[in-house]
C-alpha cells in the first residue's frame, strides 16, 4: 500500500522495483531512497493473515492524499 495513495510515480517505481527483485521491505526501502529520501517501508504483521502487505510511506509516516 502506497502513502499517499495519490502518488502514482511512487507506486509505479515501487512496483517496478518489486518486479526487478526487491524481496524484502528493507531492500525496497533502500532502492527507493535515492528518489524519496524519507521513505519508509514496513510489513504488516497480523496473526492469521494469509497475505503479506507492505506499507510504503513516502514521507516516513502516514500523510493524507493530495486532492485536486
Amino acid at each position: 500500500m502506497i502513502n499517499p495513495r495519490s502518488d502514482r510515480v511512487l507506486a509505479d517505481l515501487a512496483e517496478s522495483l518489486l518486479l526487478d527483485g526487491a524481496t524484502t521491505p528493507a531492500a525496497l526501502e533502500s532502492a527507493l531512497r535515492d528518489a524519496y529520501p524519507r521513505v519508509m517501508v514496513r510489513q504488516r504483521t497480523l496473526s492469521h493473515e494469509a497475505v503479506t502487505v507492505w506499507y510504503v510511506y513516502r514521507e516516513g509516516t502516514w500523510i493524507p492524499s493530495e486532492t485536486s
